[in-house]
């Protein structure tokens, strides 16, 4: 290959100022340990991206955007010079070590492969995103997949689909050890998702209308639901749900029944929701596509929980969390996440809350408490978080239970210090939720919290302060009643035939307010 170039890595780029400096950045390791060179086709920028490109690409070129994907990107790739091409967008950072990539492509093992798929991670919260030097330190709600991006240049690979593009592979295709992380989801405002599913939405109806039973284009249509009318996503899933049951082979089918069983569940359909479960689980049960059953456990778990089928719930959401533990100890054969992403891979705080809520329900205290006690507080976020201090306050009053709001307060103290805007307020309601809730309850019950936080002084005070708060609000707003309630009196008493009116008005303010003198004195003068 000319200039001995072993990878190119392709882009293509438009308005992207925000990211592209810190994707071409993140290539640098790489670049130093493998001859590269960065291939950059620009769609038609408008802000400084060609200028932050001209400091790192060794080639740009320009294209007129023409709504296919594809054809933007095969226009770099017929440049490629390099053995590997590596395709990169710009809201994406290889952030981690890319010592598993130079020792592939520096040994022979590179030609024993016609491609590499490689997990990409999407990262949902702008805020988290911004804080984060690089986004390997992202602690927010994420979704993994295996996406296909490097190819061997000889077997002239090209992009096919004018959305939701693709390269097909054949086997022997290689899988690295190693995350792409993207944050391009996260800075999307309404609008601009909006906007971005419309264009995408109409572009794969596009490619529908060719084919009603390509199950590909299909599963990438329904991931559009937000900008889709319902009476046709409900078309959509019928089409979905009769394709699929005669194409069971195609690598989309588990990725189709996932959707369809989440539509369902979404519905309240739970009936039809634990059919496609269980018909998932029939027809993929073994190790290639374990880890959907992520997916598909959650599913299962809510469906019996809402039918308040709390022992059979219980199982689910146990299976649930095996495979997530596996998922998270890379012990799972990953190959099914080349057609789809995991939906509930992150849900794990939410079903373990969900496991409580079962054992409760099901009066096994202790049960309920052991699983709480495994739950790490102190990193827990918006909304679970709100959830979790409900259940304990609630067991905090039970005489059977070890569990004591001393033990956690604390934390929700240390929450409300937290960086993220949306951390702080949800631990600001859930501050409110608490104190409200105390301040309400008889007084031999808030005696009891009292006592379990009364050992922080902080607490102490917090609570009391929270009461006081509580209380001259009421006084507030009993003070407004009684004086709007005079404003009528007096309208009444200016009336010759509304003053009985009146005088059963004053009658009733006395027993609210009974030092009243006003009132007192409006009843002498209507009596007499």
């Amino acid at each position: 290959m000319e200039n001995n170039i072993i990878v190119s890595i392709c882009m293509i780029v438009k308005n992207e100022q925000r990211c592209l400096e810190r994707c071409l950045k993140s290539l640098t390791p790489l670049r130093k340990q493998i001859p590269c060179e960065v291939i950059i086709t620009d769609t038609g920028s408008t802000d400084n991206t060609l200028e932050i490109a001209k400091k790192y690409a060794d080639k740009i070129l320009h294209f007129e955007w023409c709504n296919d994907f594809s054809a933007a990107r095969n226009v770099g790739m017929e440049q490629a010079k390099g053995e590997w091409i590596f395709v990169l967008d710009a809201d994406e950072e290889l952030a981690e070590d890319v010592s598993h990539l130079v020792k592939f492509f520096k040994s022979e093992e590179r030609y024993q492969y016609t491609g590499a798929f490689l997990t990409k991670m999407n990262c949902f919260n702008a805020e988290i995103c911004s804080q984060c030097e690089s986004l390997r330190e992202y602690t927010g709600i994420t979704s993994s997949f295996l996406d296909y991006r490097l190819f061997r240049a000889d077997l002239k690979p090209r992009y096919a689909g004018i959305i939701h593009e693709y390269v097909p592979y054949r086997e022997p295709v290689y899988t690295f050890g190693l995350t792409l992380y993207h944050d391009g989801y996260a800075y999307e405002d309404k609008e601009k998702r909006k906007e971005k599913g419309l264009r995408n939405a109409s572009l794969l109806e596009k490619q529908l209308k060719s084919n009603l039973r390509d199950l590909r284009i299909i599963v990438h249509t329904m991931r559009e639901r937000e900008v889709i009318k319902e009476d046709i996503y409900e078309n959509l899933v019928l089409l979905e749900e009769d394709v699929v049951y005669k194409n069971l082979k195609s690598g989309y089918a588990p990725a189709a029944l996932i959707q369809v069983a989440s539509y369902y569940y979404d519905k309240k359909e739970l009936e039809k929701a634990l059919k496609i479960c269980k018909d998932f689980l029939k027809f993929f049960d073994n190790e290639r596509y374990e880890v959907l059953q992520i997916d598909i456990r959650y599913i299962q778990s809510n469906c019996l929980f809402q039918q308040k089928q709390y022992t059979p719930a219980v199982k689910m959401i146990e299976r649930y969390l095996q495979v997530v533990e596996k998922y998270q100890k890379n012990q799972l054969n990953l190959d099914a996440l080349r057609t789809t992403t995991l939906k509930f891979g992150n849900a794990a705080p939410f079903m373990k809350y969900i496991q409580i809520r079962c054992y409760m329900e099901g009066k096994n205290i202790k049960q309920a408490e052991s699983v709480l006690k495994s739950v790490a507080m102190e990193k827990l976020r918006e909304p679970i978080f709100f959830n979790y201090y409900w259940i304990i306050v609630t067991l905090s009053l039970m005489p059977e239970s070890e569990i004591s709001l001393k033990e956690y307060y604390p934390i929700l103290l240390n929450a409300l210090e937290r960086k993220n805007e949306e951390d702080k307020k949800t631990a600001q309601k859930t501050y409110d939720m608490v104190h409200s809730y105390i301040a309400k309850l008889p007084v031999e019950k808030r005696g009891i919290l009292l006592e379990q936080i009364s050992s922080s002084e902080q607490g102490q005070k917090d609570l009391w302060e929270f009461i006081h708060k509580k209380e001259q609000e009421k006084e507030q707003k009993l003070k407004k009643v009684i004086e709007d309630t005079k404003v009528t009196i007096q309208k009444l008493i200016a009336e010759p035939t509304m003053q009985e009116n009146a005088l059963d008005l004053c009658q009733k303010l006395l027993e609210i307010a009974p030092e009243d003198e006003q009132i007192k004195a409006w009843i002498k003068e209507l009596k007499e």
